[in-house]
């Protein structure tokens, strides 16, 4: 078990560290479905790119060339969220997750990226367009996918 562990009307709502759009996310029951609306609605990307730190760097060397490029991630920043001290990272001696996952967001964010946060992916079906199928039952499509999974 992790901690802290986190009920909601004695039922078992969620453990370990997260965040405040996990838990808004979570406690909202209709969230799910009008995020997936709204994901439908997005364009075909022309790369999607999971959302931990080697997905960040692709997403932002991408954007920079022009590519229409989407970060989809459950967690933004991915296992560094859960890192209290990040030692070794390229140009970086030593940090903590704090300012690494800020700063992480903030350099994405500096280029035309598409952050979509919060959306576990759940499926990959492969095409001439790529669909990535997530759990709030959206489906994401891109020319291109760079899986970078992570930890998980």
């Amino acid at each position: 078990m992790a901690v802290p562990m986190m009920f909601l009307n004695g039922q078992n709502f969620g453990s370990g560290r997260t965040g405040v759009k996990e838990i808004i996310a979570k406690l909202d029951s209709g969230s799910a479905e009008r995020a997936a609306k709204e994901l439908e609605n997005k364009p075909v990307f022309d790369m999607l790119i999971g959302g931990g730190p080697a997905g960040a760097a692709a997403a932002i060397y991408s954007a920079r060339k022009g590519i229409a490029t989407g970060v989809v991630a459950e967690r933004f920043g991915g296992q560094v969220l859960d890192t209290m001290s990040i030692e070794n990272f390229v140009s970086v001696k030593e940090t903590e997750r704090p300012k690494f996952a800020v700063a992480l967001k903030q350099h994405v964010k500096e280029d035309e990226v598409d952050m979509i946060d919060v959306q576990r992916a759940e499926k990959l079906v492969p095409g001439r367009i790529n669909e990535i199928h997530l759990a709030s039952c959206a489906v994401l499509r891109a020319r291109t996918i760079i899986l970078a999974t992570g930890a998980r």
